[in-house]
């Protein structure tokens, strides 16, 4: 199905899935430099879910998330991508995403409120229904006393979590993730885990998380995705059954560590 075609049919004709990855092929350059960096993705994700994408350094696993948020040159991805029925592009004029990376990208300016209301100011106009005021996601992320603090005068973790209340203003379907957490020392990593999901289960979004960490990747997700070196394919899914709300004690069970050890036997076979 063509992308005029997925646009031009009503809502209701649309897929459940949130996320519609149909043969994707990313291409790097052109001609005998061309370098192919992911091939033949097929994914289909749906509503309040939680994915995290797992594999190689290089192996694609941003490329592809940059797809999704139409972050790359025209021409080089090819394929079927859609959220919520849309284009990337579309996708991102309609707010139905937003992106998180793994350095917190704030205003050093403004504070923490002033960033968290930023999207707003850019996007104002348009339709706030359902929407959590800037202050109330402050609250939402822990930050209720921080509000006139610049970031210089927050810890990363801070800083992190300023930025996740921000991507949260325009009341996004999908959290696109790249790494959020990789610039974090293990304690403040290991508690923005369990504060991630507070906050997600709080939303009514899908996240999309890039990561190198096995333990990060089990921990959080409902699927954890296995990609193989370039050109990155999906080679495995690993289903997460763990109940949720999820505690940093599981971490320290056997079955916990056995679905790390299974991850990593995909990961190996990839």
């Amino acid at each position: 199905m063509s992308q005029d075609q997925l646009l031009s049919q009503p809502t209701g004709a649309l897929s459940q899935d949130l996320v519609r990855l149909r043969d994707v092929c990313i291409v790097h350059g052109r001609g005998a430099r061309a370098t192919v960096a992911v091939e033949g993705v097929d994914l289909d994700i749906g509503r309040k879910e939680f994915i995290c994408i797992i594999g190689p350094s290089g192996c694609g696993k941003s490329t592809l998330l940059k797809a999704l948020a139409g972050l790359l040159p025209a021409g080089s991805v090819q394929g079927e991508v859609a959220i919520d029925g849309r284009t990337p592009e579309d996708a991102r004029k309609a707010n139905s995403f937003a992106y998180v990376f793994q350095e917190a990208v704030l205003a050093p300016w403004r504070t923490a409120l002033e960033n968290v209301r930023l999207p707003l100011e850019v996007a104002r106009g348009r339709s706030a229904a359902d929407r959590r005021s800037p202050e109330e996601l402050l609250e939402l992320v822990g930050l209720t006393g921080f509000a006139d603090k610049l970031p210089g005068q927050l810890s990363g973790g801070m800083r992190q979590r300023v930025s996740i209340a921000r991507a949260l203003t325009l009341h996004p379907s999908v959290l696109l993730m790249d790494e959020p957490f990789g610039a974090l020392d293990e304690l403040t990593r290991d508690k923005m885990h369990t504060e991630l999901l507070n906050i997600w289960s709080a939303t009514d979004a899908s996240v999309v998380m890039v990561t190198h960490s096995l333990t990060e990747a089990v921990f959080m997700a409902d699927r954890v995705l296995v990609m193989s070196p370039r050109p990155g394919r999906l080679t495995a899914t690993l289903e997460i059954d763990f109940p949720r709300p999820r505690t940093n004690e599981l971490k320290t069970s056997m079955a916990f560590h056995t679905k790390v050890n299974e991850l990593r036997a995909a990961l190996e076979a990839a």
